[in-house]
């Protein structure tokens, strides 16, 4: 099975000093909360988006654009992992990458805090390379939109009556715009051409819609180590995925189930929720899904069809099939 591993690259080692040296602080019990983010590590897709994107073209000899390449990395894992944190607040989850969420373990005060200090740091590294002017402005959007993708989904919870239309615009904002916006970073510091960099941003919003859709595959099997959270946390937050959607449309039973959940008649028992997870596994969701996340992998490979054949190009694809493969059986 192919592994993100295959598409790792030798700028990461750079990318995780550079992250350590960032979150260096003075002051002692932010340096602990910040050592525990650091120690759960992370696959670091978004940075090797970076990292590959601006190489498209060919191998960086320019020390400062591999320098800023590197900056831009870091930023956006560090972007990545803000959201991570402020999403734990929101969810209330206790883990989250086989370790204890910073807000189970320190309190919410702290963890948003946390927070914050990642995203300010973040934007301190974009603001000092020196096309800050066309970065900050695409990062800051992305990062807007991620926030309105947070609203989105707290707006819309336990509404399974939603089309598949408004579930893919929710994917777009909370995961898909940003591995297209890291995409785009990367192809604007390597001067990609304008089509290129466009071949990028499509190749990104589509793997990001695979990814998410793959996410919440995962997330009505019982394999919590792939999905780096605990199995079923979608499920408890009332959170509208592709699986549950498909099972409401074509079950009047849960449709009413899930209707008395978004109204809260009536609660999520242990009994409840196992029910609803073996009735998407029987359903044919899981594998509904899975077509649509493969459609959304294909549109990505063909979208690195117009860049020159690199071995950034090869690693891109290896990211999108190393992503699918995830999901195991189901496909």
């Amino acid at each position: 099975m192919l592994s993100l591993s295959a598409a790792a690259d030798p700028l990461l080692q750079q990318v995780d000093q550079l992250i350590k040296d960032a979150l260096t602080t003075s002051f002692p019990h932010l340096q602990e909360m910040v050592d525990h983010l650091l120690l759960a590590g992370g696959k670091k897709i978004r940075p090797l988006l970076v990292l590959l994107s601006g190489r498209v073209s060919g191998e960086q000899r320019n020390p400062s654009q591999r320098r800023s390449l590197v900056s831009v990395a870091a930023a956006v894992e560090l972007i990545h992992t803000a959201s991570l944190v402020h999403d734990d607040i929101i969810d209330r989850a206790d883990r989250r990458r086989g370790q204890a969420t910073l807000h189970s373990r320190w309190g919410n005060r702290s963890a948003t805090l946390v927070g914050d200090f990642l995203l300010s740091r973040a934007f301190d590294l974009i603001s000092d390379l020196e096309q800050n002017w066309n970065l900050l402005p695409l990062m800051s959007r992305s990062v807007m939109l991620l926030c309105r993708g947070e609203v989105l989904q707290l707006e819309k919870s336990y509404d399974y009556s939603i089309s598949e239309q408004e579930y893919f615009r929710c994917n777009y904002l909370k995961t898909s715009q940003f591995l297209a916006a890291c995409c785009e970073a990367g192809g604007r510091i390597g001067a990609a051409a304008p089509a290129h960099i466009r071949a990028l941003r499509e190749y990104g919003f589509n793997l990001g819609q695979a990814f998410q859709i793959v996410d919440d595959i995962l997330d009505f099997k019982d394999d919590p180590e792939k999905l780096g959270k605990p199995v079923g946390a979608d499920l408890d937050q009332g959170v509208m995925t592709l699986p549950l959607i498909y099972l409401a449309r074509r079950q009047e039973r849960f449709r009413l189930i899930l209707e008395a959940l978004k109204t809260r008649r009536m609660s999520l028992s242990p009994g409840l929720r196992e029910s609803i997870r073996r009735a998407v596994r029987e359903s044919g969701a899981l594998e509904y899904s899975a077509r649509r996340a493969d459609q959304a992998r294909r549109a990505a490979l063909q979208a690195l069809q117009v860049l020159p054949q690199t071995p950034a190009r090869t690693r891109l694809s290896h990211i999108a099939e190393a992503i699918m493969a995830r999901a195991g059986e189901v496909f």
